[in-house]
Order: structure tokens, then sequence, then C-alpha cells
């Protein structure tokens, strides 16, 4: 698919637009602007002083957010891009859109139509908020699993899979109206480390990188996306690092990877987006006013999370001492209006409203694909459970729920069971001799543990705050019905290698939480197929020093 194919009335109206630009108006294109504010008024004052090119926002809820995008879209000389992550989804808020599972729980039900009907809803629901720009597909590989950025926001670990369905996500977000960007380039999950708080690296050689990473970024570009996002992340045996992995600089700031690499070699003609630039892997490489200057020296056409009355003014200067050129300023702005062009926000910077039958259609794809998506990690042949239509049932959650992610204990779970007329006790993160106490009561108890990417910064794994919490890791050698289900990564076994018996959901979705409760009690049969590799320990040698004391 070509990128930068226009009709002749879009490229009419790209070359006009980007001929009157000023030196400053066309920096002003490439940089984003965040703000966590509802007030109309005040992005209108903003776009007078500063015409960026792109704007995203928090609000309380969508009818805030659509007011604002409305409102600031009439008012723009210059349509404004308008970016949100929607990885799983347009719901964002408790109020909008259709919650589907994350791309991992995709990557276990390996549907294409399932993950194009997840595009389509997303570009949907999202054009008529407003939003035409989305930060999805993750399209990176889950070889480390203690990785803490992938896990269950990638496909999976299995580059012929996540090749296939990252394209058809993207080409689904795309045919419905909304750019998809694939990220992070080169490709993160291989280090165990988290770019939001370090440069983090994709060690492989060179030539086993073109054989997995590059197989799915190929696959990317021959997709037609639109944006792609590099992240805080280095593959030093391409850049020259070989013997110093952690001197190489991150992809945001590196030509050798932007230009070399995905230009040059890969053929990528669209726009390149910085990941986010308040994350630790950047600002740690380079002082406040040298990050967007180098980044854009380094090939990135529009930066996210840029402070315009800080930012513009070096980048003026840096062209003004030929550190950057006019030529390259120009060609990032006219990639950024070429985007804005094939989006049509000159015409329609909003979409219409989901028919009735259209979210009808959503949610039904949404739930079918949590459906498939239920994989049996252990105990088979425990399943369907038995329970007496009058079963007493305890759930425990075990999650550090983190508010600023939206994250809310399982309630659909136990909805769910109440509704077939059990009775349903329920803890959040129990202190062992309640657990037990309560355990003695009831006929069965389902321990659901929802342990998700940056919860708890840099690390994926199961981090609760007291000893006084662990007995539901040994619940289960003490009742004889216990069923653990995991609502998010799915290496949990690497932590609990005794349990009997586990479901993987891959998210905490609404959806999700019915289709495991349907496999557990023989209602729906597990058709999820594990799209990562299981860590397990092996007998090694380590290479230790033994020569001093």
């Amino acid at each position: 698919m070509n990128y930068d194919a226009l009709s002749s009335h879009q490229q009419q109206w790209v070359d006009r637009t980007l001929a009157v630009l000023t030196l400053e108006q066309a920096i002003a294109q490439l940089i984003n602007v965040t703000r966590p504010t509802d007030d109309p008024d005040t992005w209108c004052r903003l776009l007078d002083q500063w015409p960026v090119g792109c704007i995203s926002l928090r609000t309380k809820s969508a009818a805030a957010y659509q007011n604002v995008i409305r409102t600031v879209q009439q008012h723009a000389a210059i349509p404004l891009l308008v970016v949100a992550n929607m990885e799983h989804g347009a719901a964002e808020w408790p109020d909008y859109g259709t919650d589907f599972p994350m791309l991992m729980a995709a990557g276990a039900a390996n549907d294409e139509h399932l993950v194009a009907e997840l595009g389509r809803a997303t570009a949907v629901e999202a054009r008529h908020l407003g939003v035409n720009w989305v930060l999805t597909p993750d399209i990176d590989l889950n070889y480390n699993f203690d990785n803490p950025v992938t896990n269950i926001r990638a496909l999976g670990d299995k580059p012929n899979r996540v090749s296939r369905l990252g394209a058809a996500l993207i080409r689904s977000l795309q045919q419905n109206g909304v750019a998809a960007t694939a990220k992070h380039f080169p490709g993160d999950g291989v280090d165990d480390r988290d770019q939001h708080l370090v440069t983090s690296v994709n060690f492989l050689p060179f030539k086993q990188w073109l054989a997995t990473y590059g197989t799915v970024w190929r696959s990317a570009v021959d997709a037609g996306v639109m944006t792609i996002m590099p992240g805080h992340i280095s593959l030093p045996d391409y850049q020259g690092y070989r013997h110093d992995p952690d001197a190489a600089p991150p992809a945001t700031l590196s030509r050798r990877l932007l230009v070399d690499l995905l230009r040059q070699e890969l053929g990528y003609t669209g726009l390149i987006v910085s990941d986010s630039t308040s994350m630790a892997g950047l600002t740690t490489r380079a002082a406040p006013a040298e990050r967007i200057v180098a980044s854009l020296e380094a090939g990135i056409d529009l930066y996210l999370g840029a402070d315009p009355e800080r930012d513009i003014g070096p980048i003026l200067e840096a062209v003004h001492s030929n550190r950057l050129n006019e030529e390259s300023i120009y060609a990032s702005a006219r990639r950024v209006l070429t985007l804005k062009a094939q989006l049509n926000l000159a015409e329609a910077p909003l979409g219409a409203a989901p028919t009735t039958a259209e979210q009808a259609a959503f949610a039904q794809a949404a739930q079918t694909l949590a459906d498939r998506s239920i994989t049996i990690l252990r105990g088979a042949g425990q399943l369907p459970i038995q329970l007496a239509p009058d079963a007493r049932v305890l759930t425990v959650t075990v999650a550090k729920l983190n508010p600023f992610f939206g994250q809310k204990d399982l309630e659909a779970f136990d909805d769910e069971l109440r509704r077939r007329g059990f009775a349903v006790e329920h803890r959040l993160n129990p202190k062992t001799a309640e657990l037990q106490e309560l355990a003695e009561q009831c006929d069965a108890i389902f321990i659901n543990i929802c342990v998700t990417p940056m919860s708890t910064m840099g690390t994926t794994r199961i981090a609760l705050d007291s000893f006084g919490t662990w007995g539901w890791r040994a619940l289960f050698t003490e009742h004889p019905h216990v069923y653990y289900t995991s609502f998010g990564s799915p290496y949990l076994l690497y932590e609990l290698p005794a349990i009997p018996n586990m479901l993987a959901a891959y998210s905490d979705t609404t959806v999700s939480q019915r289709a495991a409760v349907k496999v557990w009690l023989g209602e729906l049969a597990a058709h999820g197929i594990l799209p990562i590799t299981l860590p397990h320990i092996t007998v090694k040698a380590l290479d230790l020093d033994l020569t001093q004391s």
C-alpha cells in the first residue's frame, strides 16, 4: 500500500497549505501538546499563540472530550491531528466505547476477522469523538517474559502471527478513517528493563533481528501503516555499539536507526512520531532544551509532549545555526499535512456516531474475541468444574490496582457467578488468616490474578505489599477446589510452578471475565492458542569468575 497516495484534491490542499507556512508555523506542525484540561477556551488561546499540528488531552467524560475537539477543530486554521492510545478499543472513558480485550488476547484468538472488527470498532468510535490517530498496534515481540512494557499489550512472540494480525489491524483502522501507529521501533520485548525508566536495549545480533523483528516491521510497512513510533530503545549491534550496548542512543535520538534502517533499508515513507518524551529512556540521554532538536535531527517528524514556549525557540536557533536545515523541517511538515489530508480532516474532522447495529456488532465482536482467547495453561483435566446449584463460592482478586490506568476490581466475574445462582463472597488481596477462614465456609474458591504492564512501574511480577497476603499461593494444598485465572500476564506459572490449574484470559475487561466464567463452568470450550513461550527453569552453569577471593 502506498502511504503517499493522495487524490488530486488532497494533494492540492497539502501543497497550498505548506506553501504559505512560515518557518515557525512549519515547526509548530511538528509538535504535539498534551493537556489535562477540558476547557475549550484554554485550548483555543493556546492555538492562537502556537498553531501546533497535534493535540492530546485527558477529560473525565467522552462528551467533554468531544466538545473540546469540535470547538478547537472549528477554531484552528489548519485541522489538528488528535491522538490517543486506544490500544484495545475506544473505551478510554467509563461512559463510552466498546472495551475489547488486550492485544495479547487477540494473539491467542488468532483470528484476522476479529482483529479487523477491533480495528473497525476503534476507528468508528474514535472518529465520532474527534480522535483521528491511535497509537496502536503494539507489534513488539515478547521474547523476555520479564519485560515490563510489552506483555499483554503486544500480540505475542511469534513473528509470523504478529505480522499477520498486526497488518490486519493496521488495514482495518486505516480503512475506517483512523491513522494506525506501529510501535515500538526497533522493537521492545528483549530487555527486562522499562523504557519509562531507562533506555532499554534490543540486544539481538542484527542478522537475528532481521529474521524476527525485521519480518514484523516489513509487514507493517507493506500494510501501509501511516505512522511508526520508535521507542526509547537501542539496537546496539546495528548502531555500532556491540561492545558497549548501554552506550547506544535510543531510536528516538538515532539517525542510524530512523533514517538508515527504517527509511532506507525498510523503505518506510510515512510519518515517524516519538514515544512520550517524558520517559527516562529519553530524558536521561539529553538535556531539556536539547531533546527536541536532537530528536528532529535524528529523523523524528512529530514530537509528543512538547512545550511550545520551551521548544520552538531552540528549533529555530538550530535552523539558524545550520544544525537543522529548513528542507528537513518542511519535509516533516509535509508528512504531517499529508497525514491530515489522508484522514480528510479539512472536510470532516469528526465522524458520524456509530449506529445501533454497529454498536451491537462491536459488542458481539469483543465478546467473541474474549471467548476465543481463553487458554488453558494447566489443569485441562479439571475442566469443567462441578458446582451444585446453590454452591457457596469465594472469589479472590490478587492485584495492585492502578487508578491512573482505570483498573478496577473484577466485579463482572462475581456478577456472572451470581447470575447463575451461586452465593458469592468476595475479597481483594485478603490477608492469609482471613482467606483461610473464609475458605473453610466455601465449596469452591476462584483466585483471580491481575498483573499487567505498568501497574507497578518496572515489573510485571506479582508484587503486593505484605507477607500476610501470600496465603492464596498455597491455598490449593488446604482446599480441594481452588481455581486460578490470570486476567493479565500469562507468564505467572513461572512464579506459581506448583499450582494445579490456571486459565489465561490476558485481560481484565468485562468480556474477558465473562468468558473465563463460561470456560470454568463448561459452557464454553477453551480455544485460545498460547501466543507466547512460557519460561522454564533449566540446570545450567553460570559464567563465574572463581579466580579471586
